[in-house]
């Protein structure tokens, strides 16, 4: 499963493991504060690529993993990029998967948003082109917005 950071795949993991009972992975390091609280919020295959795990999530070309690993195909999560990066600088701003800054923090720091969206809008677009363009690979995309409407 790859995906943008922010994109949902957390969200879509967490179905897909309550949903078929199976362990989802990803090429993260587990070390690494952000990737530990995905598993202590019950990702408990955080770090694993290999046979134990069906699905392993990525970030991969936009962030490499610590653990590479070899996939026939691909879902690919894709989100509102204005959504991600937002959810995104909320994570950067605070450590946490599941905090926010407040909106006055936006107005407080209008120069480092803008400056972090202008990054961000290339890096958005370049990691999805990377995926549309894969050739040698069966991707199958899936919308964040739809999984969030109709979770069924």
């Amino acid at each position: 499963m790859a995906s943008y950071p922010r994109s949902g795949n957390t969200l879509l993991r967490a179905y897909l493991e309550k949903i078929m009972g199976l362990t989802s992975g990803s090429d993260c390091d587990i070390l690494k504060k952000l990737n530990k609280d995905l598993m202590l919020m019950g990702l408990a295959g955080e770090g694993l690529v290999d046979k134990r795990v069906w699905i392993v999530k990525t970030h991969y070309p936009e962030r490499y993993g610590k653990t590479k690993f070899y996939a026939e195909r691909v879902l690919l999560l894709v989100r509102n990029p204005l959504d991600c990066m937002t959810s995104l600088f909320n994570m950067v701003c605070t450590g946490s998967h599941n905090r926010s800054i407040t909106d006055g923090d936006f107005e407080k720091f209008p120069d480092h948003w803008k400056e972090f969206i202008k990054q961000e809008i290339s890096v958005w677009k370049d990691f999805h082109n990377f995926w549309l363009k894969a050739t040698k690979i069966a991707i199958h995309i899936v919308r964040y917005e739809d999984i969030v409407k109709f979770p069924k």
